[in-house]
């Protein structure tokens, strides 16, 4: 049963005064907004003699909806962010805290999110996606959307960063302190060890990644309006309506983008746990790092156009690295437009066949993961401990 003590009192209370702002501010945005629309509609239709109030006025609300939309959004951040940890916090670690290996994904969890390391990266992902709102990139009105690509480029960058380090932190270094002889004299199996610290690791890089994309997803929301504004400010009811639209599906389909850079990263999380029974942090580092390039160029060895046994030592090799393009659907979730229920669009993907890759995608994942978990199990197995 889940006990809530006085910290998770104060988070929940937390919580529910986000919650609680956020309604608020998309009432008063919603008030403004309709505000700004009838003033401005009614300001150029005043009468001379009231000396400019009228358009003044019309300014006034005009920069009072600006400003609660601010705000609207990072309420919502801040509610989205702290849904994510109490997601961990309060459904995923109690419920695999039945079992010794749920027991030991909690500590590995606390421990590696708690590391100095991982919130300096952390705060520098963060940093770097907030400050990239205010650069220009100067792509003749697509700004925004090159902006969710490199917002999602830095959530998978630092995420991979603080993964490979949290899993050297909690498997190699627990070996080479000799603090796992400690761990290992409970009653628990070796399997059990590497179950456990890689399902800790899973829910820090889920959480890490849920907070970095949430504000990345606000922030390219809120940046629209301003790379947009002359389309919003000369658009009729209707063309604005489907501008609007335009903006919500673009962090929509962030979603499906944020569930694939997960599995890619609990992918390489499990071939890291397997490197860490046996090398430290800097052989970790680079094995990651290197087959993370490496396996992103498998998708060109068709292109090569070799032949014979070129090929087959080539197609072999790839088969045994995981094929991290499954994962990468940037292309299609970032620079086309999605058709979706409600709102069709010709010749372009669907809502459905978007979902459906993500399937597909998560199968594979998850046998792959399975294969690098059970080689990183016998590799504990054998590995000397004192």
């Amino acid at each position: 049963m889940l006990q809530v003590n006085k910290a998770h009192k104060v988070f929940l209370i937390a919580l529910a005064c986000c919650v609680a702002f956020s309604l608020l501010f998309v009432f008063l945005h919603a008030h403004f907004l309709a505000a700004a629309h009838n003033t401005a509609n009614t300001a150029s239709a005043a009468g001379k003699g009231n000396q400019g109030v009228a358009e003044h006025y019309a300014n006034y609300i005009a920069r009072e909806e600006i400003t609660t939309r601010m705000w609207m959004v990072i309420s919502f951040m801040l509610t989205g962010s702290m849904a994510a940890l109490g997601l961990i916090e309060f459904a995923v670690l109690p419920l695999l805290s039945l079992s010794r290996v749920g027991a030991l994904s909690r500590v590995t969890y606390y421990e590696g999110l708690l590391q100095p390391f991982t919130m300096v990266a952390f705060i520098l992902g963060m940093s770097a996606i907030v400050v990239t709102t205010f650069i220009p990139f100067d792509t003749f009105g697509e700004d925004t959307t090159m902006y969710r690509d490199v917002a999602m480029s830095f959530v998978l960058m630092f995420v991979l960063v603080i993964m490979v380090f949290a899993t050297a932190k909690v498997i190699d270094e627990e070996i080479e302190n000799r603090t796992m002889l400690t761990l290992m004299s409970k009653p628990i199996a070796r399997w059990q060890v590497i179950v456990g610290k890689y399902l800790g690791i899973v829910c820090i890089v889920f959480s890490i990644s849920a907070i970095l994309m949430i504000i990345a997803g606000g922030c390219g929301w809120l940046r629209y309006f301003s790379d947009q504004r002359i389309d919003i400010f000369v658009a009729t009811a209707q063309g604005r309506a489907q501008l609007f639209w335009d903006n919500d599906r673009a962090v929509l389909t962030m979603i499906p983008g944020f569930i694939l850079e997960f599995l890619e990263m609990c992918t390489l999380a499990a071939i890291s746990t397997a490197i860490a029974t046996r090398y430290s942090l800097a052989l970790n580092m680079t094995g990651i790092v290197v087959l993370y390039i490496v396996a992103n160029l498998t998708r060109f060895i068709p292109a090569l156009h070799a032949g014979g046994a070129v090929a087959a030592v080539l197609n072999g090799f790839s088969y045994l690295l995981p094929y991290l393009s499954n994962f990468d659907l940037n292309q299609c979730l970032v620079y086309r437009r999605i058709s979706m229920p409600g709102h069709y669009i010709a010749d372009a993907p669907t809502w459905g066949q978007i979902w459906q890759y993500v399937g597909l995608a998560s199968v594979y994942g998850l046998l792959y993961i399975g294969a690098a978990l059970s080689v990183a199990i016998a590799l504990f197995r054998n590995r000397e401990l004192i």
